[in-house]
């Protein structure tokens, strides 16, 4: 993962642990999305497409779609313009199987990504960019297999559907402001727009939070704490207790702040690695907690919730 002082743009990458001609681009409109699917030669000024989609591969980021559309109840502004890749990645790391960036808007206390304000505030921002979300997969699975279509993956593939499911979750929300390079909080483009609604749920085992434009309050935040926690109200709730978040020591470029401890909770959807033969497309109750935390409306709510009354993965492991 990479965080830029100079664009608006955060990218998250999942990872794995331990000759075509010219096509155009094609465009599926599901829900509230646009999905472009870049295909070989074909570029959006930002990435340019290394191999072609199959209509199999299409059919399952669309289907993946439906896992976060069907626990939304919030209604999109406009589409979300996803542009979609198949490229190798390797120059992320080895064992990385797919990367998520978004543009980003902020008003000085909140920073979205992009698609994120679309949806979750229910209104378009009018910001002229060339798409909300970049997700971008690796053509080789990171040297292991992808697995298409609705089957489960067998002992030796990587399960592409949960991938693009959990990728599609950093364009949602789950992404930090951190910049672990500069340690601050909060960088937009020329200067400080606030915070993501995931940092303003993070604390430190001593108790410190983010804050824009400094390394934390009321002390420097621990990164590295191993791990970092969310407190937010509806989690910590059906959690019993502060939700482990992975950062690890030493820092993780693409999986550190932005995932789920996958040591202490187990492989959800939002863990930072995948292993090979798992199957994880849906969100599960906890997740969902954290999206209410974190600003959304959620339907249904998960069932202990009612009670409250308030209103990259990695291939073992490899790092998505």
């Amino acid at each position: 993962m990479f965080r830029s002082r100079f664009f608006t743009v955060s990218v998250v990458l999942l990872s794995l642990f331990t000759s075509s001609s010219l096509a155009t681009v094609s465009t599926v409109s599901h829900g509230y999305f646009n999905l472009n699917f870049y295909n070989t030669g074909d570029s959006n000024g930002s990435e340019t497409g290394q191999a072609n989609w199959t209509a199999e591969q299409m059919a399952d980021v669309v289907a993946s779609t439906n896992a976060w559309s069907s626990g939304i109840a919030n209604v999109a502004g406009r589409q979300i313009e996803v542009d979609l890749f198949w490229n190798e990645l390797d120059v992320y790391g080895p064992t990385v199987l797919g990367g998520s960036g978004s543009y980003r808007v902020a008003d000085g206390t909140t920073i979205w990504n992009l698609g994120e304000y679309v949806w979750k505030e229910e209104t378009d921002p009018g910001t002229s960019t060339p798409f909300d979300t970049i997700i971008q997969y690796d053509i080789t699975a990171a040297g292991v297999a992808w697995n298409f279509g609705t089957d489960a993956p067998g002992a030796g593939e990587i399960d592409f559907r949960s991938v693009v499911t959990h990728e599609l979750g950093h364009s949602l929300g789950w992404d930090s402001s951190f910049d672990n390079d500069y340690n601050d909080w909060g960088w937009f483009s020329t200067g400080y727009g606030g915070l993501t609604a995931w940092d303003k749920n993070l604390v430190d085992s001593a108790g410190n939070r983010a804050q824009s434009g400094s390394s934390g309050t009321p002390g420097d935040f621990n990164q590295t704490d191993n791990p970092v926690f969310f407190d937010g109200a509806n989690a910590t709730t059906l959690n019993g207790g502060l939700v482990p978040i992975f950062a690890p020591n030493p820092w993780q470029p693409g999986s550190s702040l932005s995932h789920v401890d996958e040591g202490l909770l187990g492989s959800l959807l939002m863990s930072p690695s995948i292993s090979t033969g798992e199957l994880n497309r849906s969100v599960s109750d906890l997740e969902w907690a954290m999206m209410m935390d974190m600003g959304w409306t959620i339907v249904p709510e998960p069932a202990t919730l009612v009670l409250l009354g308030l209103g990259g993965l990695i291939v073992r492991k490899r790092r998505i």
